[in-house]
Formats: structure tokens, C-alpha cells, sequence
């Protein structure tokens, strides 16, 4: 991993989106939307300060629903001078208003699915290198783990995973439990343990992927 986990950095950039005039123009997208099914600000800060510590070129979301944390991955993006920057977000909903919340000049490197996300992962719609994956889609225990286990075997080093809604299952910390080693005593083991940070902030929990 060419850059280390740090949440000073992280925290700083969560500061200061939260702060921003980006933040509040949002929460009146999502207020005039008349939904409070989208991620709140904690949630939001948090996605778009990981996004910009690992300056990803390809992400992909499921449960991507009205755009509102595809809105500040495409802005963390967009801040980091990420060149051809791709979005694959899923929503299997077809009468859903997909991505209606992301600001005009952030569409470009969006790239709306409509359908069930075995139906994309069946016929190979995903690119085959992933450097960020966000799950938001159905919170069922088999279904997380399904995603988590599809998407990190497409991250190289340094590679993000993160959940929302954390709190729903315990499908992600079991998974993060199964990414460790340990030696015979039962002490982890650094070395074949096949992450190098995980933690959570909010109802966000995130994974950094170690090749």
C-alpha cells in the first residue's frame, strides 16, 4: 500500500466536507426529494473522506438508490483530480429516480445498473479490478457477506470495502474476523492477516485490503 491508513487525514477531510457549502446544497437535495431513506451527513463526511484518502479510479455501490453517497464519492473524486473517474452503482428498484440527488457537474463518470446485483455479477458487468466497493443494498447476513466476499476478491493493495449500515448484522464484523490470521498461540499474525485497517465511524464500517 503506497499510502498508510491515517484517520487524522481522514477525519480532516470528514471536517471539513461536513462544513461545507457541497454539504448543506445536498441536505436540500435530499429535502426536496421528501425522503429520509438516504445517508445522513456523519455517513456522507465519512464515505467522502475515505474516498479521497485512497483516490480511487473505479468504484462500485449497490442500493445506490437517489445518488446521495454516490454524490460525495463522485465529489471526493472530482477534489482529488481523479482522471476518467467510474461510479458502477447499482439499484435494483426500476421505478427508482436512480442518482437524482448528484449535481449535473458530477454525472460523468456515473454509471447507473438497474437490476439485482447476482444478475450483474452472473454476467461479468463489473470491471474485474475494484479499488472501492460500498454496500448498501439489502442488509440480509448472506447477502452482505455474498457482496463482501465478491468485491474484496477484486481489490489489490490498499483496496477499500466499506458497508453501510454496520449496525444492521453482524455480516461485517464477522467478515473482518475471517480476514485475520493468527499463529498456533492464537496471536494475530500481521503477516497473513489480509487487511491492514478496519473501524467504523457512524454506521459506515470500512476495510482496507491488504494483497
Amino acid at each position: 500500500m503506497s499510502q498508510k491508513f491515517s484517520w487524522n487525514t481522514i477525519l480532516l477531510h470528514a471536517a471539513q466536507i461536513n462544513s461545507s457549502d457541497f454539504m448543506s446544497g445536498m441536505m436540500r437535495r435530499r429535502e426536496a426529494q421528501g425522503s429520509k431513506s438516504p445517508m445522513g451527513s456523519l455517513d456522507c463526511a465519512f464515505v467522502y473522506a475515505l474516498t479521497r484518502w485512497r483516490r480511487p479510479s473505479v468504484v462500485v455501490e449497490t442500493g445506490g438508490f437517489l445518488g446521495m453517497s454516490s454524490a460525495f464519492i463522485l465529489k471526493a473524486m472530482q477534489d482529488e483530480g481523479v482522471v476518467q473517474p467510474q461510479l458502477y452503482s447499482v439499484e435494483w428498484m426500476p421505478d427508482c429516480p436512480h442518482g437524482v440527488l448528484i449535481p449535473d457537474e458530477l454525472k460523468g463518470g456515473f454509471i447507473p445498473l438497474t437490476g439485482k446485483v447476482e444478475d450483474f455479477m452472473k454476467k461479468g458487468s463489473f470491471p474485474a479490478r475494484v479499488d472501492m466497493f460500498l454496500h448498501d443494498s439489502s442488509h440480509r447476513y448472506k447477502h452482505m457477506l455474498m457482496e463482501f466476499r465478491y468485491f474484496w476478491d477484486r481489490m489489490g493493495d490498499g483496496g477499500l470495502l466499506l458497508s453501510h449500515d454496520v449496525d444492521m448484522s453482524a455480516a461485517f464484523p464477522d467478515f473482518v474476523s475471517k480476514t485475520y490470521a493468527h499463529d498456533k498461540i492464537g496471536q494475530t499474525d500481521r503477516e497473513r492477516t489480509s487487511h491492514y485497517e478496519w473501524g467504523r465511524l457512524g454506521k459506515v464500517g470500512v476495510m482496507v485490503k491488504k494483497a
